[in-house]
C-alpha cells in the first residue's frame, strides 16, 4: 500500500499558488511543489437564510484559502482503514459553478462544502481522480465566499499497486470554534449595518449598485491588509484587496437574494478577482475593486501630487466603468480562468451608463451639455458620461472643456477639472466641492 499526501494551499511568504490570492493582482496558476509531510486545507462558504435579518444572523462566513499543491509519499504496510462516510446533503443546486459540473464533481463539491461547514479533520471523498478534486474545489471557490475559518486544504491518496484506491481531504482551521463564532457575529452586525439602507423593494440593479457604492466608500484598498483573502478584511477591518472586494460583494448580494459568483483570472496582465452577477434576469460582470477609482487613478499616476488632488477624498470618486458590463467589454481587460465555463453576457440594460442615461452614441452637443448641466445643478461633484467610441469622447473633451463650452451650460461655474479614460471612452468632469 502506498500512501501519498497531496496538499492544496494558498499563500506563503508573498508566494501564491493554487487558488489563492494575496494581493490585487498576485494570483498564480496551479503549481506543483515537492515537500515532505506537508498538509494544507480548503475553505468554503455557507448558505444564507430566508429573510434578510435571518440571513445575516444565520449565514456562515467563508474564506477560500489554498496555498500550494505539494506531494509527499511514504510506504505503508497495510491498507488504510475506511470509516463510515457521513451523509452529505446537496445544498448547492442553485449555485452557478456547481451547475457546470458533472455528477462526479458535484458529489466531491458537496463533500468539500460539508467538510468545511462541519470542521471535519479528515474526510474521504467519493472520487479517486485528483483532477476532479481540483475542479470541484475551484467551483467551490467561485460559488462560496464566507469560509474565513479555513486556511488550507490537503488531500491524502491511498494507493495499492500504484493505483489510487481512495482519497481523503484534511482541512486545517485558523481559528477555534469560539473565535469563529465571535468573528461571525462581527461580520453579521457589519453586514446588517451596511445593508440597513439598501432598497429592499428596488430592482436587482438598484440593490447591486447600492452594494457596489457602499463597499467602495467604506472599504479601502490596502495591499497588505490583514486577512485580505477573506471577508474579515472587508467587514471587520475595512481594508482589503480584489479577493476581499469580490467576496464581500458576493456576500452582501446573496443576502439581498441576488445570485452572484466570484470569478478569478487575469486583468491587464495581473491576477485578479471580480464577480458574475444575475441582475433582472440577465448575467453581467461587476468589478468592485476597479470601482475604487482612487486606487486605479493614483496607481497609474504614482508620485503625481496633482493627480492626488484631482481624485482626492473630497470627490469620493467612484468608477462605474465595470458595473454591469458585457463579456465583450470585460475581455478587453480581463481574462477569466478557463476551468469553470462562463455564460456569454450580452445584456446592456443594467450597465451603469445605459441604465442612468449617460451613454452617448452620436454627437449631440445640446444633449451632452444637458447631461453636464443636470449633474451640476443637482449638486453632484462628479459627472460621468460614456461615449460609443474614443473619437466622440475626445470631441466632447475638446468642445466642452478645452474650448470652455461647459461654462455656457453651467451658470455660475467658475472652474472644473476632468479626467478621461480613453480605454473606456468615459469623460469625467469634477466640479468644485
Amino acid at each position: 500500500m502506498m500512501i501519498s499526501i497531496k496538499v492544496f494551499s494558498g499563500k506563503s511568504n508573498n508566494k501564491t499558488y493554487f487558488g489563492r490570492f494575496h494581493s490585487l493582482f498576485r494570483y498564480r496558476k496551479i503549481r506543483m511543489v515537492i515537500l515532505l509531510a506537508a498538509v494544507l486545507l480548503f475553505a468554503l462558504p455557507a448558505l444564507a437564510g430566508c429573510d434578510l435579518q435571518e440571513k445575516i444572523a444565520g449565514s456562515v462566513s467563508e474564506f477560500l484559502s489554498d496555498d500550494f499543491l505539494s506531494e509527499a509519499s511514504s510506504e505503508a504496510s497495510s491498507e488504510a482503514s475506511s470509516e463510515d462516510e457521513p451523509e452529505v446533503e446537496k445544498i448547492s443546486d442553485e449555485r452557478y459553478a456547481y451547475q457546470t459540473l458533472d455528477d462526479e464533481a458535484q458529489a466531491v463539491y458537496d463533500e468539500i462544502v460539508y467538510a468545511f461547514m462541519n470542521r471535519e479533520e479528515e474526510m474521504q471523498v467519493s472520487t479517486t481522480d485528483v483532477e476532479v478534486i481540483g475542479l470541484a474545489y475551484q467551483a467551490v471557490r467561485y460559488d462560496y465566499c464566507n469560509f474565513f475559518w479555513v486556511d488550507q486544504l490537503a488531500y491524502v491518496t491511498n494507493s495499492k499497486n500504484d493505483e489510487i484506491v481512495s482519497i481523503s481531504i484534511t482541512p486545517s482551521y485558523t481559528v477555534t470554534v469560539e473565535e469563529q463564532t465571535a468573528l461571525q457575529e462581527q461580520i453579521d452586525a457589519e453586514a446588517a449595518r451596511m445593508l440597513a439602507d439598501a432598497p429592499a423593494d428596488g430592482s436587482d440593479y438598484d440593490k447591486a449598485l447600492y452594494v457596489y457604492e457602499t463597499l467602495i466608500r467604506e472599504v479601502d484598498y490596502v495591499v497588505d491588509a490583514e486577512n485580505n483573502q477573506n471577508i474579515i478584511s472587508a467587514f471587520v477591518n475595512h481594508e482589503t484587496i480584489c479577493q476581499g472586494y469580490a467576496y464581500a460583494t458576493q456576500y452582501l448580494l446573496e443576502l439581498l437574494d441576488i445570485s452572484c459568483t466570484t470569478v478569478t483570472g487575469v486583468a491587464n496582465g495581473e491576477s485578479h478577482a471580480w464577480n458574475l452577477v444575475f441582475l433582472d434576469g440577465e448575467y453581467y460582470y461587476i468589478d468592485t475593486t476597479w470601482g475604487n477609482a482612487n486606487y486605479i487613478y493614483l496607481a497609474e499616476n504614482e508620485g503625481n501630487s496633482e493627480a492626488g488632488e484631482v481624485v482626492g477624498s473630497d470627490y469620493q470618486y467612484l468608477n462605474y466603468d465595470y458595473f454591469g458590463v458585457t463579456t465583450d467589454t470585460l475581455l478587453t481587460t480581463h481574462t477569466p480562468d478557463s476551468e469553470i465555463p462562463l455564460p456569454e453576457c450580452t445584456a446592456t440594460a443594467d450597465n451603469y451608463y445605459i441604465h442612468e442615461g449617460l451613454y452617448v452614441e452620436t454627437w449631440d452637443a445640446d444633449r451632452i451639455g444637458s447631461l453636464i448641466r443636470e449633474g451640476y445643478e443637482s449638486g453632484e461633484a462628479v459627472v460621468r458620461i460614456r461615449f460609443a467610441n474614443t473619437e466622440l469622447c475626445e470631441q466632447a473633451q475638446q468642445y466642452f472643456l478645452e474650448d470652455g463650452k461647459v461654462f455656457d451650460y453651467c451658470d455660475g461655474l467658475q472652474t472644473a477639472q476632468y479626467l478621461q479614460n480613453t480605454d473606456s471612452e468615459v469623460l469625467v468632469i469634477l466640479f468644485p466641492t
